[in-house]
């Protein structure tokens, strides 16, 4: 096919930046350039467009006594919630809960705190990557300090009931509960009410690369992992970056508030594209839920190629896919997500993922659907 009508089905990787937010970003860094920290009137007014991008944010989940740390992008915001809550509450406790199938900027960053003597309890999933509120009552110590699960698991699309789980942690109001939201924001309804710190990306969401932020509760202390000139209150120093604020806040008020319409898009896709999956027993293993699931995100096996061939095949065609996590796409090790929850090796590192974003089609699919057969059927026939 001609790859100028290339079909992108990476977008829980990276997506397509929307117009409207390059014109942003370039007006932003036009009208308010000045430093928001600096003693004069410009520098005010760049503080007040800062102030209000918060409030945006804020807004668009009905929160009340939060504010937002804004970041360089998701990673630093949940290595600041983690190692900031670790640090500043050690003397409550030295416990932390997560699970196994956390995004690598979680899980790198509690396996580097147990080498500093944090014990880490990481919970395993069922079958369908879900992890169950019951296993996070039982993980529960006195010394338990930290909650840390992501709403929406970035490989198979499974939902962990944050809800249930905070409404638990409720009982235990010195343990803070922290999510990571960057593939949930947009794709599910999102109800964080009883969560005290939310991670949230910027280029998940058709924003700009290299921003995110922290969304934590006001009461909730946070000791620096950045030193600098303070900025941020204390809690992350460098220059504000206004544009990208102003970006992000766009971009995530945009997301939330046409959260049913961009899935009403987006779900037909994976139904269509689910049912071929099913229809070929011999060809494929699902690996994404049929019940409870982001309809943005499909994962499946395949049981008669290689991942890797398949997803060379798809790109010469100028159709793009992943075989897991980008954050994780340099190892050439098995996908832990699936091997926790099939446990099957080989599920784990022959499996394609599939994501979607409002700018796809149903045309789109068919044309991917029609390519992929015609190469794993040249395998399973030859």
């Amino acid at each position: 096919m001609d790859k100028s009508n290339h079909i992108y089905f990476d977008n829980a990787a990276t997506s397509k930046v929307d117009s409207k937010n390059l014109l942003l970003f370039n007006d932003i860094n036009d009208q308010y350039f000045a430093n928001p920290n600096s003693p004069h009137e410009e520098a005010l007014k760049a503080s007040l467009r800062y102030q209000e991008c918060e409030e945006k944010i804020l807004d668009a989940l009905h929160l009340e006594n939060y504010k937002v740390i804004f970041t360089s992008g998701a990673t630093e915001a949940n290595n600041l919630a983690i190692r900031g809550v670790v640090s500043h509450y050690k003397n409550r406790g030295g416990h932390v809960i997560t699970s196994t199938i956390e995004h690598p900027s979680v899980l790198e960053t509690f396996k580097a705190l147990e080498k500093e003597g944090v014990e880490v309890t990481y919970l395993e999933p069922d079958e369908n990557g879900v992890i169950s509120p019951n296993k996070v009552i039982s993980a529960i110590r006195k010394d338990t300090i930290l909650v840390s699960l992501m709403h929406v698991n970035n490989e198979v699309g499974a939902i962990n009931d944050i809800d249930a789980i905070g409404e638990i942690l409720l009982l235990h109001p010195k343990i803070i509960f922290h999510v990571d939201a960057v593939q949930a924001i947009g794709k599910i309804n999102c109800d964080y009410k009883n969560v005290d710190l939310i991670t949230i990306s910027s280029h998940k969401i058709h924003g700009l690369k290299g921003s995110g932020a922290l969304i934590k509760k006001s009461n909730i202390q946070l000791d620096a992992i950045l030193y600098g000139g303070g900025q941020q209150e204390g809690e992350r120093s460098g220059t504000l970056d206004l544009a990208n604020a102003c970006v992000l806040s766009e971009a995530f008020s945009y997301a939330i508030g046409h959260t049913k319409e961009n899935r009403e898009i987006v779900s037909p896709l994976r139904e269509r594209l689910v049912s071929y999956l099913l229809s070929k027993p011999k060809w494929y293993h699902l690996n994404s839920s049929l019940s409870e699931y982001n309809p943005y995100i499909v994962n499946f096996s395949l049981l008669t190629a290689k991942a890797s061939v398949v997803v060379e095949a798809l790109s010469r065609e100028g159709i793009y896919v992943s075989t897991k996590s980008s954050c994780h796409s340099a190892s050439n090790e098995p996908s832990y997500v699936l091997l926790a929850m099939t446990h099957d090796k080989k599920l784990a590192s022959e499996c394609i993922r599939v994501s979607f974003s409002k700018y796809n089609t149903l045309d789109e699919l068919e044309t991917f659907i029609s390519v992929l057969d015609k190469i794993v059927g040249e395998v399973y026939n030859g």
